[in-house]
């Protein structure tokens, strides 16, 4: 049974339990107190701060029991802002979720009740367990303050981190997650990312919304990006592009380069397609980038399906995401299915279970990419993400960790299979959930059958529906 997370205001009571905690050396190491704590000194710093309204002080309690510390300090009303502070101090309690929960009540009393508008911290370069915590609730690193606190070995640099309202609201805007059916003795769930609110929804859009999060920050005046007829990705980029009223330019093979919905959506948002033979993609893209910045343009290049560290970041979100409604729900799934493409979705997934310390299967069923190619491309983009977070990238536990089934790509990307259609067909039918043919009707056929022949029994899965709705509409003439 999960625990029963609380906060309550600190009182003069647990003075004797701080006092414990605080010269915990197993909890003070990037604590900055005159050590050793005393207590008649923090009952008098208590009976100082009584009634003060620009700062909270508050006691995490789990099941009723007092297990950490967890405030705001420097309350400004006026710029709508406070600094945050987290402090675990039972061990047997850390690791369990309670920082984390704890942490999302008190960002609830901040923005919701206190209505500010941002919520900052500061945190000790090398503190790499916090900044862990403080970017899966939706911090983002400000700025390195070099040498800016005196701890016990010297002068230390610290990160500043910052979360504002509207980055809350979006975080805490989860997609839905319930469960589906039975499957042959096993349990189905499935995460809707095509209900993401924007164009049509898909890991794509997830990913987008990262991408222009950094072009909005730059100067940026176009945004050029590869995919397909079928791409999820070009529809998602070009509406974005559209409502910045940003020139959007779109390269990509002629060799699928088939009429869809998604490609009508592209021009209807005003994106210009160009579609070459495959061998001469990246020669296009590199000279219309140097085309445009010798216009005088300032071009911003998005990867093919927002491949690299930035798309990755976002599905380390997703699995955030997926952890926090297990520890509510009190369930744990076995293995996560997904469709994969150009790998960076499953990647992200993978990277997430990894930091986590999780144990579970993440398979990818390839939609277009045979092994080993398919494979390696999640495999580097794994570990790429780990590197740039700072953490350690074993390559024997990246590979355990990569699972990329290319049994069920069928004649190829964007071909229909009768199979994979009767499927698509029944789930529409039977749970009223569109699934195309391109992309998430194949990953759930190669989940159902992935199941059924390796006799999986009586696990707990998760299928992740990536989006694909215009694409759907597409392939109904087939079902």
């Amino acid at each position: 049974m999960p625990l029963k997370i609380t906060i309550r205001p600190f009182e003069k009571r647990d003075v004797a339990k701080k006092v414990e905690w605080i010269n915990d050396p197993r909890n003070n190491r990037f604590l900055h107190y005159d050590l050793p704590l005393e207590y008649d000194k923090t009952v008098q710093w208590l009976e100082r701060n009584a009634g003060r309204t620009d700062r909270v002080d508050d006691v995490i309690e789990a099941d009723g029991v007092p297990v950490g510390l967890i405030g705001l300090l420097s309350i400004d009303r006026k710029n709508g802002k406070a600094e945050f502070y987290i402090s675990m101090g039972e061990n047997d309690y850390k690791g369990r979720g309670v920082a984390t929960r704890a942490s999302g009540l008190m960002l609830e009393y901040a923005f919701r009740t206190l209505r500010l508008r941002k919520v900052y911290l500061y945190t000790e370069k090398d503190n790499l367990s916090a900044q862990k915590l403080f970017e899966r609730l939706g911090f983002r690193q400000e700025g390195l303050l070099r040498s800016d606190v005196l701890s016990r070995t010297g002068y230390a640099d610290r990160y500043a981190y910052g979360l504002t309202l509207f980055s809350w609201l979006r975080k805490s805007d989860r997609t839905p997650l319930y469960e589906l059916e039975s499957f042959e003795g096993n349990r189905i769930f499935i995460k809707r990312e095509d209900m993401i609110p924007y164009s049509f929804g898909g890991n794509k859009a997830r990913k987008a919304a990262l991408f222009f999060r950094e072009i909005d920050g730059g100067d940026y005046d176009t945004v050029v990006t590869y995919g397909s007829g079928h791409s999820n990705h070009c529809r998602v980029v070009a509406n974005m592009a559209a409502a910045r009223g940003m020139k959007c330019l779109l390269i990509g093979p002629e060799e699928s380069s088939d009429e869809t919905s998604n490609s009508r959506l592209c021009r209807l948002f005003g994106a210009e397609q160009t579609f070459v033979p495959v061998k001469e993609v990246h020669d296009t893209i590199e000279n219309t980038l140097a085309s445009l910045r010798e216009a005088g343009k300032k071009p911003y290049f998005i990867p093919g399906g927002g491949h690299g560290d930035i798309g990755t970041e976002a599905y380390v979100e997703c699995y955030d995401e997926i952890r926090s409604f297990e520890e509510e729900n009190r369930v744990f799934f076995d293995r996560i299915f997904l469709a994969s493409g150009t790998g960076t979705t499953q990647a992200g997934l993978v990277a997430g279970m990894l930091m986590d310390g999780d144990r579970r299967r993440v398979e990818g069923i390839s939609i277009a990419r045979p092994n080993p190619r398919g494979r390696d491309v999640i495999r580097e983009s794994v570990k790429s993400y780990l590197v740039s977070r700072g953490f350690g990238a074993d390559e024997e536990e990246i590979d355990r960790a990569v699972i990329f089934r290319d049994g069920y790509i069928g004649e190829g990307y964007g071909k229909a299979d009768p199979a994979v259609a009767a499927c698509a067909r029944r789930a529409l039918t039977e749970y009223g959930i569109p699934l195309d043919l391109t992309y998430t009707g194949k990953a759930f056929y190669g989940m159902r059958e992935t199941l059924r022949r390796e006799n999986v029994r009586g696990e707990t899965i998760l299928f992740l529906h990536t989006g694909g709705t215009p694409l759907f509409f597409d392939d109904m003439k087939l079902f």
